[in-house]
């Protein structure tokens, strides 16, 4: 295992990304545990900064000085880390680049059954279905690779990415979401109760 440098902007060997309800902090803890190293999470590093502030009513916590978020969140990774964040920006620059993926009519029962605030779910429901977090991150990075989490357990999730960072055997799953919730009948449920909510389809905030 090679020598890892504690903290002050080094370059993480992994960043877990995705849209939150995925399961990106789970995958981040065991990969970091694999390789002796830290789970940077970004929202983590920035709860109790002056750089993010709580919103109640979305039990939820947004950025108002990127530019000194991402200082934060830098200096936290030391070399060989993993970064999980689903907010690109705050990124260090990683060696792999792994995007989670989940149906969403999925993560929309179970952002619900976590009783998160309507428009919360919505957000984050629209931005998996418009591959917002997968298209910010591949245009960052072409090699990013997406993950469908849908039918497979953590496990089997971890050997997928185990095998992508350990041993650079990356096979990613092709996803079109919006094309499933057309032909799931999904697409016309989430818009019918968008327009009772609103929604931004930018996950903006830490989670």
């Amino acid at each position: 295992m090679r020598q890892r440098q504690e903290g002050g902007s080094g370059r993480p060997k992994a960043l877990i990304t995705g849209t939150p309800g995925v399961g990106k902090t789970t995958q981040c803890r065991k990969l970091a545990a694999y390789l002796g190293v830290k789970c940077v999470t970004a929202g983590e590093a920035l709860r109790g900064t002056p750089f993010v502030r709580y919103i109640p009513e979305l039990d939820t916590y947004e950025i108002v000085d990127m530019e000194k978020a991402k200082e934060v969140v830098h200096l936290a990774v030391g070399t060989g880390d993993v970064v999980d964040t689903h907010i690109i920006e705050l990124s260090p620059d990683p060696d792999v680049v792994v995007v989670l993926r989940k149906a969403p009519d999925v993560l929309y029962k179970e952002l619900k059954d976590r009783k998160w605030p309507t428009k919360k779910i919505l957000d984050n429901v629209w931005a998996e279905i418009l591959d917002i977090v997968y298209v910010e991150a591949s245009s960052r990075w072409p090699w990013a690779v997406q993950i469908d989490v849908t039918h497979r357990t953590p496990d089997e999730t971890f050997e997928i990415i185990r095998r992508c960072v350990a041993e650079a055997k990356c096979v990613g799953d092709e996803v079109d979401w919006l094309d499933y919730a057309e032909r799931s009948g999904f697409l016309s449920f989430i818009e019918r109760l968008s327009r009772l909510g609103g929604f931004s389809s930018q996950p903006s905030s830490l989670s």
